[in-house]
C-alpha cells in the first residue's frame, strides 16, 4: 500500500534526523504522531481495511514504538528469541494502537457527516455496481 510505503521513508529520513540530534524519545514520539501518521493514515476515513493490510499497518507501528523505547525483539544469549509484548511497548511509548488511530479518524469524519442531507442519500441510494458485496463508504460509520 502506498500510504505505508511512504510512511516508512519518512519515518527513515526523519527517524535519522532525530537521532542526529539527540532528540528524545517522548519528542520522537510526538513527532511520529504528527508527521509519520497523518502520511500513514492520510484518507483512512474512507478505505475498507482488509485484515492484511490491517496487519501490515500494525507491524510497522510496533516496530515504531520499539525504535522509540529502544525494546527491540532480540537473541538471547541461550539462543532464545526475547519478544516484548507489543501492548507494553506500546505502552511505554504513549501510543494507541493503529486501530484507535483509524477509529478516531473515522469517528471525526462521522460527526461531520451524519447530520448531513448528504449522508442520508447515500444511506437510501441504491448501489449502481453489480458488485453487492461492494462495500463503500458510509457503511464504514
Amino acid at each position: 500500500m502506498r500510504q505505508l510505503q511512504r510512511a516508512r521513508d519518512k519515518w527513515g529520513r526523519l527517524g535519522a534526523v532525530l537521532r542526529s540530534q539527540n532528540a528524545s524519545s517522548r519528542t520522537r514520539g510526538y513527532f511520529y504522531k504528527a508527521i509519520i501518521q497523518a502520511v500513514l493514515l492520510y484518507g483512512s476515513e474512507s478505505w475498507t481495511v482488509s485484515e492484511r493490510i490491517l496487519k501490515l499497518f500494525r507491524s510497522f507501528h510496533h516496530r515504531v514504538a520499539r525504535h522509540l523505547t529502544g525494546r527491540h525483539i532480540r537473541e538471547l544469549e541461550d539462543g532464545t528469541w526475547f519478544c516484548p509484548p507489543s501492548s507494553d511497548v506500546l505502552q511505554s511509548a504513549g501510543l494507541e494502537t493503529i486501530d484507535e488511530y483509524i477509529r478516531r479518524r473515522r469517528e471525526t469524519v462521522k460527526n461531520f457527516v451524519r447530520p448531513r442531507p448528504l449522508y442520508q442519500a447515500c444511506i437510501q441510494s441504491r448501489a449502481l455496481s453489480t458488485n453487492v458485496n461492494r462495500v463503500v463508504w458510509w457503511q464504514l460509520l
